[in-house]
């Protein structure tokens, strides 16, 4: 099922001495397994140990990595298989990986799901996700870890070489939770991402449990059917998902080519500062200018890359409803803020039945302002059912 099987801590000294693709090659021999190609053979010497450095800068370094792991009925092969036991349920914990060294990606013209690698050449790639998602899937389909029990697993993709400005088309693209994707400006999140599904205990009984408990696809019930008997769950009931899907869609909108606003509904108070807390402090983190309103009752926040405004904070500025000249339905203080920013971000309630109400709607009101401005608003729900 794998070439190797050891820990971050060991992978990254063998990387370090050197020794770590001749010990590869080797073990590929041994299985009988057709020899790696000059990509797979880059990844081990440059990818891998990104990751197992990650692994041990995070505390994790006892984590055990599974490298080149094969599913049945799946092509290819997964990267990496983190194996260990979860922090909080101290319960098994699995995450797919998929290293990429890719630079700079664009979405191919005329196409919807297909990708141009600017440093590698020849037929045009599929999203990371899809990939990270089927190595899920066929494990959810053919493992017995995961038949009653298929929240021990998650995804993730890692493009350690690229920027997130480099990548912006690939952020945009709709996501499951069985796929995040992490890049060198994100690493950061990665390592709370990884400390979240993994603990730092040696991770070799986890890996033991996996290669034991695999079989043959036995035809004992499908992805979907696994995906339909789990069902969603409510974003918010899970606040580290949440936090994690807000950040997702920060980064992609800074990384698009035309500026948007993005308006995130669906959460009260408490949940907003807990979620701009996280958020602003992963951005600064990962070298993002992040702010909100300085001043209660100011339009004037410095400018910055991204600019937090939530609507509790809004309404307690004196004229926020007051209109841009010459247009009805329209905030000049919401306008403020959209100009401050490269990505304006409101998080706005649940203000639907509102209508006909001497209350203006915020969300109305921003719809306007930006229709307005000439500048897209995407919404988000925050209370929505998430896989």
């Amino acid at each position: 099922m794998y070439v190797i099987r050891t820990s971050a801590d060991q992978l990254y000294a063998l990387h370090q001495r050197g020794e770590l693709v001749g010990i590869l090659q080797e073990a590929e021999r041994e299985l009988g397994r057709a020899e790696s190609g000059a990509n797979e053979k880059r990844a081990w010497e440059h990818s891998l140990p990104a990751m197992a450095r990650d692994l041990v800068d995070s505390g994790l370094g006892a984590v055990d990595m599974m490298v080149e792991c094969a599913f049945p009925g799946v092509q290819g092969a997964a990267d990496v298989i983190l194996a260990g036991r979860h922090p909080r349920t101290h319960d098994l914990s699995y995450v797919v990986v998929e290293l990429k060294q890719w630079r700079r990606v664009t979405l191919a013209p005329g196409s919807q799901d297909r990708f141009c690698v600017g440093n590698f050449t020849g037929k045009l790639k599929k999203h990371p996700a899809e990939q990270t998602g089927a190595f899920c899937r066929a494990l959810l389909r053919s493992h017995e870890l995961f038949a009653e029990r298929d929240d021990r697993l998650a995804g993730l993709t890692y493009l350690h070489n690229a920027a997130d400005h480099d990548v912006g088309d690939l952020l945009s693209y709709e996501r499951t939770g069985l796929s995040h994707i992490f890049t060198r400006d994100s690493r950061g999140a990665l390592m709370r991402f990884l400390r979240e599904r993994l603990a730092p205990v040696p991770g070799s009984p986890a890996s033991a449990r996996f290669v034991a408990a695999a079989g043959p696809d036995s035809g004992g019930g499908s992805a979907s059917e696994v995906m339909r008997r789990r069902g969603g769950f409510p974003l918010l009931s899970d606040m580290t998902a949440t936090e994690q899907f807000a950040l997702d869609v920060l980064r992609a909108a800074y990384a698009g080519d035309r500026k948007c606003v993005v308006a995130m509904t669906g959460a009260d108070t408490d949940v907003v500062g807990t979620v701009t807390a996280s958020v602003t402090s992963a951005l600064r983190g990962a070298g993002y200018t992040c702010r909100g309103p300085e001043r209660r009752g100011s339009a004037e926040p410095p400018e910055s890359d991204v600019l937090l405004c939530a609507e509790s904070r809004l309404v307690q500025t004196d004229g926020w409803t007051r209109p841009l000249d010459g247009h009805v339905g329209t905030s000049a203080l919401m306008a403020e803020l959209i100009v401050r920013a490269r990505v304006p971000v409101f998080f706005l309630g649940n203000d639907e039945g509102e209508t006909g109400s001497a209350r203006p709607r915020p969300s109305d009101l921003l719809r306007r302002t930006a229709e307005v401005m000439g500048m897209p608003v995407r919404f988000f729900r925050l209370d929505k059912e998430f896989r």
